[in-house]
């Protein structure tokens, strides 16, 4: 019977695995918060608000799933109408779901200074392509009567 030999080559390998492996556990990566964070889940019903006091409470919100007219708000149905395909994309992204209600809120805020809405709408189209493009399309379509700067 021949003795068992060991490939000297494995064993370095095995331990560079080895360090590799717990290395890597021990990043951190600063990634900020989850997307869901601001309470929204993507095309859900329910979303978290917070207040100055930083009291949290969760409250319904419907989350338009269809493209269908929504009484009471022009701006919703000009949007439904011209720019379903790139509303519904918004409210399947939990980043830009996130951002509309952020806008919602910016622009109740702002009120009729239209510098402070310019500023909500930069920020949200700001946030990346998706939103971008509900904002391209909302403008193309919808610019005054969702009272666009």
């Amino acid at each position: 019977m021949r003795p068992l030999r060991i490939v000297p080559w494995l064993g370095t390998g095995a331990a560079a695995l080895a360090v590799a492996a717990s290395a890597c556990s021990s990043l951190n990566p600063n990634v900020g918060p989850s997307q869901e964070s601001c309470g929204v889940a993507a095309l859900g019903a329910t979303t978290t608000t917070t207040t100055g006091s930083g009291y949290v409470s969760t409250t319904a919100r419907a989350t338009p799933t269809t493209c269908a007219a929504d009484a009471g708000s022009a701006c919703d149905d000009c949007e439904s109408l011209h720019c379903c395909a790139t509303r519904l994309p918004c409210y399947e992204d939990p980043v830009c779901a996130c951002a509309d209600q952020a806008l919602d809120a910016c622009l109740a805020a702002a009120g009729s200074d239209s510098d402070g809405a310019a500023a909500c709408w930069n920020a949200f189209t700001s946030k990346g392509s998706v939103e971008a493009a509900r904002v391209a399309c909302e403008i193309a379509w919808c610019q005054a009567v969702c009272e666009i700067p």
